[in-house]
């Protein structure tokens, strides 16, 4: 997810119709600039090399879960006709193959490979879902020894959030993650870190493949494999 504020201006963005990388391409409404959501920045128009302000939160849930917490939803429609029997991404989530025959840079992983991803102290990651179900730590790239702590329910589906916080962690003899600064501890149910004094601080990065991650980020560094 990224911000919308730059250079005293809120901008709405839609989609260019265009691609890099086999990403999509926006464009925003009040300037006409072109933004790539895998670059992080402006490729032409008037704020043209203005970065993205990537913001470290996003949901992504399934339906069913979302209305049982919010029951009260409403939902947007197109001319008052509902859209919920087909999903044209079943296909695409379901296929192994990258759409258009897309490659990654190497071949350390398949096109097809979800990765969380990420870029910290200059470095670009990818870790791999299977490395961090129920909750992982891992040591980046410096000589600070810096942590993230990765989490995602075992199972989940593609589509589900990962959520990260960086910082420097242990594993109790419970199993429990603790950030060793501020002494909360992880809680899976509430996916969250609680108790303890002052914020754990979130991750900044997204869920994507391989194939589209690795076309942009040829040197990234694989957490999990």
């Amino acid at each position: 997810m990224y911000g919308r504020d730059y250079h005293g201006k809120t901008l709405h963005f839609e989609p260019s119709s265009g691609l890099l990388h086999s990403a999509l391409v926006m464009a925003d409404k009040e300037t006409d600039t072109f933004w790539s959501i895998m670059t992080g920045d402006a490729l032409a128009g008037p704020l043209k090399g203005t970065p993205l302000r990537e913001l470290p939160l996003g949901v992504k849930v399934r339906w069913k879960d979302w209305v049982a917490a919010h029951p009260d939803t409403l939902v947007l429609s197109v001319d008052g006709e509902e859209h919920d029997r087909s999903n044209p991404y079943d296909n695409y989530f379901a296929s192994a193959e990258a759409p258009r025959d897309a490659r990654g840079m190497d071949d350390r992983l398949s096109p097809k490979t979800p990765v969380y991803t990420f870029q910290h102290g200059g470095v670009a990651y990818a870790a791999l879902y299977a490395a961090f179900e129920n909750g992982a730590v891992f040591k980046l790239a410096g000589d600070d020894g810096e942590e993230i702590f990765l989490f995602r329910p075992k199972g989940e589906a593609i589509f589900y959030s990962t959520l990260g916080w960086v910082g420097h962690f242990e594993r109790g003899e419970d199993g429990r993650v603790r950030h060793l600064p501020s002494g909360a501890v992880f809680d899976p149910e509430k996916e969250r870190f609680t108790g303890g004094e002052g914020e754990v601080p979130r991750l900044d990065g997204f869920d994507t493949f391989w194939f589209h991650w690795s076309q942009v980020h040829p040197g990234t560094a694989i957490l999990g494999g």
